[in-house]
């Protein structure tokens, strides 16, 4: 069989810390969000992504993982988990091969369904009497998993979990800059190709090329010019650049379920002289954020640096509801930087500092950074020129 020993490591390792932040009576987890089955566990299924009705789950103990998952991804988990005695099957699906036969026979029997096969998993990794602690969103589900498992002491662990994700192990930051690196190089030959006349689905394509070329997967590819910059989250379409158009280009791919995030604005010829009074009020607002940015501040101070320089500009109304986020396993995680719930920023967070801006009628834009904090300050993981470009 395939082995994908660098996921199987990064899992281990999570596992550990995520145990080592429970109490020492925990012997179990168990989560069913996808998100934490891969975190947990190695394995990310592309059914997680075409399907959000799939159902799985992973049982986490001090010694290993039990993956429950649907037969079709019972051959392809093997490349993570590589005891099949581990891997609880549900529904019907054939893959054929003398040496797929031997991993099948050696999985316990496939059952009819989602909540038959977590069953079956609980009784053979769960003793009866054990504490295990819980990272399960749909209440049913929770509620089944309390029948499963009657006779245990069962506790939420969904904030630990939030907790342990919010630093990045070794091998998470390199599958980071990796996504980050090949976002950016999708980036840049957009802006450097930028022509009048060339639609944002063209650029798309050149974005999602270089992605796809290096090994990731695109997934939001935001490219929009003229009035549909103000448009925050919007698909490219066949609008065509003219010259004057803002162009604000917003990118994020996945590079084995790590998330890159990272964006930049352009403009078709000359800059006006209001683009470019509320460009320079945008990023110096996110260079303060970065200058201020070392473990010890906190969520709030990064926000309010933000939005009171730009205010100091050309946009003295400025409003924002964040002013970056929190990146890793999804795109926009634990911490935000909000004046709410204020957080402390600790080494080995990666974090998205952006200010963005958007006004119908006139377009949108702004500037993203993606970056580590380390002891004394931050890696940047972006490095493009954060400048207002002109093509």
């Amino acid at each position: 069989m395939f082995h994908q020993t660098e996921l199987s490591d990064i899992a281990l390792q999570a596992r550990t810390k995520l145990f080592g932040m429970l109490d020492d009576s925990v012997t179990a987890l168990v989560t069913t969000n996808a998100v934490h089955v891969g975190y947990l566990g190695g394995y990310r299924s592309i059914l997680w992504d075409a399907d959000r009705t799939y159902r799985c789950a992973l049982i986490a103990t001090r010694d290993g993982v039990y993956l429950v998952t649907g037969a079709s991804d019972a051959a392809a988990a093997m490349e993570v988990v590589r005891d099949p005695s581990r891997i609880y099957r549900y529904g019907q699906f054939y893959v054929e091969g003398a040496e797929e036969a031997r991993s099948y026979e050696a999985m316990p029997p496939s059952q009819p369904a989602f909540a038959d096969a977590l069953a079956a998993a609980c009784a053979a990794a769960i003793a009866r009497d054990a504490t295990v602690a819980l990272d399960v969103p749909d209440a049913e589900t929770r509620a089944q998993i309390g029948t499963m498992l009657d006779g245990c002491r069962l506790f939420n662990a969904t904030p630990k979990l939030v907790a342990c994700r919010a630093t990045k192990l070794p091998g998470e930051l390199a599958k980071l800059r990796v996504a980050s690196a090949i976002t950016e190089r999708g980036m840049q030959r957009a802006l450097a190709e930028a022509r009048e006349g060339m639609t944002e689905l063209d650029l798309s394509a050149i974005i999602s090329g270089e992605i796809i070329a290096a090994g990731g997967i695109p997934r939001f590819v935001v490219v929009t010019t003229g009035g549909r910059s103000a448009l925050v989250d919007a698909y490219a379409t066949s609008t065509p650049i003219r010259k004057g158009d803002l162009l604000r280009i917003d990118v994020g791919c996945t590079v084995n379920g790590y998330w890159a995030d990272t964006a930049r604005t352009a403009v078709c010829g000359d800059p006006s002289d209001l683009q470019a009074s509320r460009y320079d009020a945008l990023l110096k607002g996110e260079l303060a954020q970065l200058d201020m940015l070392r473990p010890g501040v906190s969520s709030a101070d990064l926000y309010n640096v933000a939005i009171d320089v730009v205010r100091q500009g050309a946009l003295p109304a400025y409003r924002r509801n964040h002013c970056g986020h929190g990146i890793g396993l999804v795109a926009h995680e634990y911490p935000s930087l909000a004046p709410s719930n204020p957080v402390e920023i600790v080494k080995d967070m990666v974090l998205c500092v952006e200010t963005p801006y958007y006004e119908i009628g006139w377009g949108g834009m702004m500037v993203e950074d993606t970056v580590i904090v380390t002891e004394t300050g931050i890696e940047y993981l972006t490095y493009a020129d954060r400048s207002l470009r002109s093509f």
